[in-house]
């Protein structure tokens, strides 16, 4: 069996920017979905007896174990493939074991290497570089476009503006067909979120200063909010100027980013789209999942992140944790979407240690909907039955047996884990 090299992870330790800027956002998934990281210069490249491929870069790699690494330029060509990160000797160096083994031992010509993107495709970007919309490389039917809009104005710049020192955040979707970038106005076209009377409710930007309402599905990375309180939070406060420890994880599937609004790690949140592992008919209705805060109140109402629908999507109480997804009505199948409920046997994952003696108790999540029809189960996302509260708040890469994980161990209301696939 290969070893798989499918499901990539990405962390601010690889030197990626999420801070208290606009544009921020948008630049990291442009690195993380779509270019991946360039390394600089290999230096020396070698096979070793077992297969592996070792090399020496001119500065730091800022790599880490069990990331995904590919290779292209090298001679002889089965060099030329993607590989897991199976050792980091020091910050020049790194193990790597390929996906397809290598019979040849010898390295004629030694080419260029980068940590690899999650797989997707920029299919439109605007003319002002506020907006994209990605898609999975070589998409099949099911995969959607994602479309992603920090724009800060309503398109006619006056009637809706959003302050620029106010809270950061992506407004965020998925739509079956696109056409161009602002093609989401087709009542004719399933969203999600969706409202069928409104096609255009998740991208509207209306009034301005405190009284501005932008968007409706959001994902947050720079907030005012240092803690999970019930009040006095507002988008209207300006954020915290650091930059924000993240861990974004996925394949061209699905993926998903935790991180906190702040440089405080005690409360972090968990974003997430895609396909799922659907236990009905996908081919009407499509398997996608949106974990997302969804929210048209002003950006002077005050309420806590919890407040927020969806912004726990795994974590808090039974009747809390929530996610979205398309409402599985085949005869009418553009509707509005409906709640997903996590099915776990608790709501601290990762926090509250129901079983510690298991060496890396992770368990793949089913969930339901709020229409009491069982849905599937999410992908590369697990519940984490063990406590890691006093662990060192970093991104954490981990195997057991052949079967590799990473987490970050940071957050109040718990974290999940991710698994990455088997190291052959």
């Amino acid at each position: 069996m290969a070893t798989d090299v499918d499901v990539q992870y990405f962390s601010h330790l690889n030197g990626l920017t999420l801070g208290n800027n606009w544009g921020d956002l948008i630049r990291l998934l442009d690195k993380a979905l779509v270019t991946g990281i360039d390394f600089t210069q290999i230096t020396a490249a070698s096979i070793d007896e077992q297969g592996d491929v070792h090399i020496t870069l001119y500065s730091a790699h800022n790599a880490m174990l069990f990331q995904v690494v590919e290779l292209s330029g090298f001679t002889p060509t089965p060099l030329n493939q993607k590989y897991r990160i199976k050792g980091v000797p020091n910050s020049t160096q790194l193990i790597l074991k390929p996906k397809a083994d290598i019979v040849e031992h010898s390295i004629t010509t030694i080419g260029a290497g980068k940590l690899a993107s999650l797989g997707y495709d920029i299919i439109f970007r605007d003319v002002g570089d506020v907006k994209r919309v990605y898609r999975a490389k070589n998409p099949t039917a099911q995969h959607p476009f994602i479309r992603v809009d920090e724009s800060q104005t309503s398109p006619d710049g006056t009637t809706g503006v959003y302050t620029s020192t106010y809270a950061k955040f992506a407004m965020i979707g998925l739509l079956e067909h696109m056409e161009h970038i602002d093609d989401y106005e087709n009542p004719n076209v399933l969203q999600l979120p969706f409202d069928p009377p409104d096609p255009a409710k998740n991208w509207k930007i209306t009034g301005t200063g405190t009284a501005c309402v932008r968007g409706w599905s959001k994902w947050y990375w720079a907030h005012a909010s240092l803690s999970g309180a019930s009040s006095g939070v507002t988008e209207s406060a300006s954020p915290e100027n650091a930059n924000r420890s993240f861990l974004l994880v996925g394949d061209k599937d699905a993926f998903y980013i935790q991180r906190p609004h702040s440089s405080d790690t005690s409360y972090m949140y968990l974003s997430g789209v895609g396909l799922f592992d659907s236990a009905l008919k996908s081919d009407i209705v499509p398997n996608w999942f949106l974990m997302t805060f969804l929210r048209t109140r002003t950006a002077g109402a005050n309420e806590g992140f919890r407040d927020y629908e969806g912004a726990l999507p795994l974590h808090n109480t039974e009747s809390a944790a929530r996610f979205f997804c398309c409402n599985h009505q085949e005869v009418n199948r553009i509707i509005a979407q409906v709640s997903a409920k996590p099915i776990l046997s608790d709501y601290e994952s990762g926090f509250k240690g129901t079983y510690p003696g298991t060496d890396m108790p992770a368990l793949q999540i089913p969930f339901s909907d709020t229409t009491n029809k069982l849905r599937g189960t999410l992908k590369h996302v697990n519940y984490f039955g063990k406590n890691l509260r006093s662990a060192s708040r970093t991104p954490t890469p981990e195997i057991s047996g052949q079967s590799m994980y990473v987490y970050f161990p940071a957050s109040q209301y718990g974290f999940a884990v991710f698994y990455l696939g088997e190291l052959e």
